[in-house]
């Protein structure tokens, strides 16, 4: 477990790819109708939730939500886990930005902790799944604690999930920013001994995570080439951040720049490069190297890390798979055929479905809060991740590392698609720990049952 946070100053809201939010108040909702049973169950039923950016400018991870309910939707086909189908809220919450964001249709009143009363005093939830953004998901992470609800599969790589002994319902996902900076300090050390390395991160937990895995990687960055970009610049439109940063670590002759960086902002630096004639190493974060976002050839010959199978790649069976279950839902993917774009979002979605699913399953026909988290304690799930997705008691992080990959031109400005090596690594958040080789990805078999 991991209690270490490093934070920057904020000047409007804090922001990752999936962590964005601003902490608010939002009404009560009475729960005078609340069921005496385990809240969310019935005979036939088991009803989650989600707060999720459906609308706004974080609008483009709404396909992650989407992809898990096309997941749940199509075991619900296949008669449901124990006899139960699976009911997904999921509602808007524009990021926490609805406030400042005009775009967002879900009302500016609505927050996080707002979105989430009613899921839990309203909805009856039996758990939040997936829900998105690191500062949104820490501003109800005492709320959710007081009501009982488990916290299950947060979208963010921050550390502030794996904190079981007073948030014993609270579990992350994925991996975590600290051990991806980690993982890439390891690879720049192999790779490019001695060149000048330079850091553009988001100015929250996202950016500050990622330098801070960088130095326990032992990686050293000089401080006049440690920069931050705003994060309130999503909204606001307003670019001299990227343009100051690129401008000072090609005037220091920076060789290799790591960005912890959303997908717009990564197209934005690697514009901005283009247009100053800078073309350094590019090392991008997994949560902002998405080629089918990112959408650029200046893409082309980035290194990145990813947890997940290449998208293009019918070789892992979980990608047409889900190329299946998509095209069986034109409700939430309308138009998506056997030859669309699988993204990231996609994957990353269905993952975590998945992994519910699984859990659920081997609890068994009795189903209990408390006996969900100690199943998800003890099993190995087969998700579609290329590491096998465990917890323990005294671990609920997620995913504990990734393979380096790179990502390939295709000759056009269509998506790229990031290609996994056939080394992983993994690692954990504490400073002192060692990286660990694994010689090639784990291909998780699909269980019978999705089939």
């Amino acid at each position: 477990m991991s209690k270490r946070r490093v934070r920057r100053t904020i000047t409007l809201l804090s922001a990752s790819a999936l962590s964005l939010g601003i902490a608010s108040s939002g009404v009560l909702i009475s729960n005078a109708n609340a069921s005496t049973s385990t809240p969310g169950v019935t005979a036939k039923t088991i009803t989650i939730g989600a707060s999720v950016p459906i609308s706004g400018i974080a609008s483009s991870y709404a396909p992650v939500s989407a992809a898990a309910n096309a997941v749940f939707k199509w075991i619900n086909k296949l008669d449901g886990i124990n006899g139960r189908d699976i009911k997904y809220i999921r509602l808007d919450d524009c990021y926490g930005l609805a406030a400042v964001d005009a775009s967002c249709t879900a009302g500016a009143s609505t927050t996080p902790l707002s979105v989430n009363k009613v899921l839990v005093a309203q909805d009856h939830v039996f758990a939040t799944v997936g829900s998105l953004g690191t500062q949104a998901e820490e501003s109800v992470m005492n709320y959710l604690k007081g009501n009982g609800v488990p916290q299950l599969f947060v979208a963010s790589g921050s550390i502030a999930w794996n904190n079981p002994s007073k948030y014993p319902d609270l579990f992350g996902y994925q991996t975590s920013y600290v051990m991806e900076g980690k993982i890439f300090a390891r690879y720049l050390r192999t790779n490019d001994a001695g060149q000048t390395v330079g850091f553009i991160g988001q100015n929250d937990d996202f950016g500050a995570d990622g330098y801070l895995g960088l130095a326990d990687g032992g990686l050293k960055i000089a401080s006049a080439n440690n920069l931050t970009y705003n994060a309130a610049d999503a909204i606001t439109g307003v670019t001299s951040d990227i343009t100051a940063d690129v401008s000072t670590l090609q005037t220091n002759k920076v060789q290799v720049v790591v960005l912890d960086s959303v997908p717009g902002f990564t197209q934005g630096i690697l514009e901005t490069a283009h247009a100053l004639g800078y073309s350094p190493k590019w090392i991008i974060s997994s949560v902002g190297s998405d080629p089918t976002l990112v959408n650029t050839v200046l893409e082309d010959g980035a290194t990145s890390l990813d947890y997940f199978p290449a998208t293009n790649s019918n070789a892992n069976p979980w990608v047409p798979w889900l190329r299946k279950v998509l095209e069986a839902d034109p409700t939430d993917f309308p138009g998506f055929k056997a030859s669309s774009v699988i993204s990231g979002n996609d994957i990353y979605g269905a993952g975590y479905a998945v992994a519910f699913a699984e859990t659920l399953r081997a609890e068994g026909k009795d189903v209990t809060r408390a006996g969900f988290v100690k199943t998800l304690e003890s099993t190995t799930l087969s998700t579609p991740a290329i590491m096998p997705l465990r917890y323990t008691k005294g671990n609920h992080q997620g995913l504990t590392g990734g393979a380096i990959t790179a990502v390939l031109p295709n000759g056009t400005s269509a998506p790229q698609y990031a290609q996994p090596t056939k080394t992983i690594f993994t690692t954990t958040d504490a400073g002192d720990s060692p990286l660990t080789v694994v010689s090639k990805p784990t291909v998780q078999q699909i269980p019978s049952w999705l089939k």
